[in-house]
């Protein structure tokens, strides 16, 4: 719950979808589409209620949302609840600046992580439409941050909205043309007086669109803010699923259920809840009253959602206090051997109690990878799977445990400091012809990484792969041998 500080960025690093988001607290706290791909027909209303105690009043209250649709484009399903949640981050880009947003339409479909095709370009201009013409009737339910009360508050989430469109038949396929295709909305004054004032979380994009049932992520944005206060919630189960996550007041308990289970065990699996016995997770209080529990996982012990084990890297990361989710990315976005060889310059900044590092070590060592920080040579041969007694603290590797040196000093770390010694004595115009032989013959996960980079436009993630591409190339120049200098 903070004030986001506007950053200096590139328009595709800002909406970047492993980036960590912002969520409108409001706006997680009751539904605001249906959770099927369409309301059924007639129905233009939707309406969600609960009470709670209001520490001002002295007394309970009754919160009520009610939803009210356009006749041309009807009410919101759950493919719209994303795009608000991607309109969202196309805000928390710019520092929530402005309330008037531009952005660009081939971004915003990239965010949601949906297809670039001309489906999907459909689907969100119906989609944004469709909110332009939709009203919020919140009664005791907008917590207006600022005077730290419920109050009434009825607006539509957006004011206006413009979509620009490429000419026809003059489509180029480069993101610069398409970045200079801008779009724009405005989003309505209270909601952004609420961005204003902080009323705002953080949300774990990478989590939120893995998750593939539009309830599994209607429970994770409703949980997460929950959890803001506690690891452990209980929850009146038929409130927390018809009035909170959406589901039919129809339902009986057993259909309630039925329901729920598979979005929790999706939420399970992704590592976010601890897994919990179906006795223990639904338990009955008293006659027609159930309860339902949630305990989040314990952030060490959070797994992929896959289900399969941290590999090497992450696990690294993860033990050096970097967050499982941040953990994660990194190793998916970055080469390893570029992972490893920040993990190297950390340990030793690290044993070496370095100033730079103390204020903050696990944030120092993410914006380290990120960002390409630039370390002296002789931090470069620290192995990253080294101990810190055991990690070398001179340019010739002369600690203070010179025994264990042959553990300490690995066959990659001698490798790259070959491969350093050989690019040091590389005359500049052989150096370039050099660099452009290996970006040309630069195959698979590191040349693909590169293209994505320059793409998006992060020069300093495109650095990174260049030099793990260039030193790829240097050690087959080198031979077998390199590791046995």
């Amino acid at each position: 719950m903070e004030k986001t500080e506007r950053k200096a960025e590139t328009f595709a690093e800002r909406v970047h979808p492993s980036s960590m988001g912002r969520d409108e607290l409001n706006l997680a706290e009751f539904p605001l589409a249906t959770l099927a791909d369409k309301a059924p027909r007639g129905c233009k209303t939707l309406a969600f209620e609960d009470q709670i105690w209001d520490r001002s009043r002295h007394g309970n209250i009754t919160r009520r949302l009610t939803i009210t649709a356009s006749d041309k484009y009807g009410l919101p399903n759950a493919l719209d609840d994303e795009v608000i949640v991607g309109l969202m981050q196309l805000s928390k880009a710019d520092g929530f600046a402005d309330r008037r947003v531009r952005f660009s339409r081939y971004q915003l479909v990239h965010l949601l992580g949906w297809r670039e095709e001309g489906k999907s370009y459909q689907r969100l201009e119906t989609s944004l439409k469709r909110w332009l013409g939709v009203t919020l009737y919140y009664e005791n339910a907008w917590w207006e941050k600022s005077q730290k009360r419920w109050v009434d508050a009825h607006f539509h989430l957006l004011d206006d909205l413009v979509l620009c469109r490429p000419p026809r038949g003059k489509v180029s396929a480069s993101l610069g043309n398409r970045e200079r295709l801008l779009s724009s909305f405005t989003w309505n004054e209270i909601m952004f007086s609420s961005f204003e004032a902080g009323y705002l979380k953080k949300l774990d994009l990478d989590l939120y669109r893995r998750l593939n049932r539009s309830t599994a992520k209607r429970v994770y944005r409703f949980l997460d803010k929950r959890f803001h206060f506690r690891n452990h919630l209980r929850l009146d189960l038929r409130r927390f699923a018809c009035e909170h996550v959406g589901l039919s007041r129809n339902y009986d308990t057993a259909q309630l259920r039925r329901r729920l289970n598979p979005a929790i065990v999706e939420l399970e699996n992704a590592g976010y809840l601890e897994p919990m016995a179906a006795a223990d997770r639904f338990r009955r209080l008293r006659q027609g009253q159930w309860e339902v529990v949630f305990r989040r996982m314990p952030r060490t012990a959070r797994r992929t959602c896959d289900g399969r084990r941290w590999s090497a890297e992450e696990q690294a990361l993860i033990d050096r206090g970097v967050t499982s989710t941040a953990a994660v990315r990194l190793v998916r976005d970055f080469p390893v051997a570029f992972i490893r060889s920040k993990i190297s310059a950390f340990d030793a900044l690290r044993k070496e109690k370095a100033d730079r590092i103390s204020r903050n070590p696990a944030g120092y060592l993410v914006k380290s990878i990120r960002d390409d920080y630039q370390t002296p040579l002789p931090l470069r041969i620290v192995s990253p799977s080294s101990s810190p007694r055991r990690i070398a603290d001179g340019p010739c590797g002369q600690g203070a445990d010179m025994p264990r040196r042959r553990r300490g000093e690995s066959v990659a770390n001698r490798v790259e400091k070959r491969i350093l010694d050989f690019l040091s004595n590389v005359p500049a115009e052989e150096r370039v012809r050099l660099e452009q032989d290996a970006l040309a013959k630069a195959r698979g996960m590191v040349a693909e990484g590169l293209r994505r980079a320059v793409a998006s436009g992060n020069e300093k993630r495109a650095g990174g792969y260049r030099q793990v591409i260039v030193h790829q190339h240097v050690r087959s120049l080198l031979g077998d041998t390199a590791g046995d200098a």
